[in-house]
């Protein structure tokens, strides 16, 4: 994938464009937008203009009814 419409999520996994920045930035769970801590998993990976992000949430568990889905 290259930069543009063709940068869409995988199945499943949030909008990057709709996270905040810290939740961009593996910081803040991005279901829950909760700070992630030592406790956190990765989701997934998305390339977004050239660039892979990793999306991480909360362990064991994160809460559903989130933020950016």
């Amino acid at each position: 994938m290259s930069g543009g419409p063709a940068d869409l999520p995988l199945d499943g996994l949030p909008q990057l464009t709709r996270l905040e920045p810290r939740q961009q930035m593996a910081i803040d769970c991005v279901r829950c937008a909760r700070r992630l801590g030592t406790n956190g998993r990765v989701l997934g990976e998305v390339r977004y203009q050239g660039f892979v992000f990793q999306l991480w949430v909360c362990a064991p568990e994160c809460p559903p009814g989130s933020v950016g889905t």
